[in-house]
C-alpha cells in the first residue's frame, strides 16, 4: 500500500521489485517500496526527503534532511532536520536527528542522539588578562 506524506513529493520511486546493491547518492526526494543494501546519502546541502515506505527494506546508513520510516531499517540514521517513525516503522541503528516523531507500535533498537538546529555559537575570544598581586 502507497501512503501519501502530506506536503511531500517524491522524484524518484524504487520499485517493490527492485533490489539496489550499493551506495546510492540522490540530490531529489525518493521513495523506497524495494530493498536497498548499502548507503543512502543527499547530496551536500540539500533538503530532500527519503520514505521508506511499507514494504521498503534499506541495510545500510541513511543521510538525508527528513527520513520517514514506514519500513525497515538496519543502520544508523542521520537526519538533519527530523526523522519520522510511523506505527509500522522497523529500525535497528542509531538515530541522529535534529526533530523526531515517533507512533505508537514503532520499533526502534539503538540510540537517539539530538543534534541542535541551531548554529552553534563562536566560542568567545580569549581575553587576556593579568592576575597581580599588590598586598604589600
Amino acid at each position: 500500500m502507497i501512503q501519501d506524506i502530506p506536503g511531500e513529493s517524491f522524484e524518484t520511486l524504487i520499485g517493490s521489485s527492485t533490489q539496489i546493491y550499493g551506495r546510492l547518492v540522490i540530490s531529489d526526494s525518493v521513495r523506497i517500496d524495494g530493498e536497498i543494501q548499502g548507503s543512502i546519502e543527499a547530496q551536500p546541502n540539500s533538503e530532500v526527503t527519503v520514505h521508506i515506505a511499507h514494504d521498503g527494506t534499506v541495510i545500510g546508513d541513511l543521510h538525508a534532511h527528513r527520513i520517514l520510516v514506514n519500513g525497515k531499517i538496519d543502520g544508523n540514521i542521520y537526519a538533519k532536520e527530523r526523522c519520522d517513525l510511523f506505527e509500522t516503522s522497523r529500525v535497528r541503528g542509531d538515530i541522529h536527528y535534529g526533530l523526531i516523531g515517533i507512533e505508537h507500535g514503532a520499533e526502534f533498537y539503538g540510540e537517539m542522539l539530538k543534534k541542535s538546529l541551531l548554529p552553534s555559537p563562536d566560542p568567545d575570544p580569549v581575553t587576556d588578562f593579568s592576575l597581580s598581586s599588590d598586598a604589600q
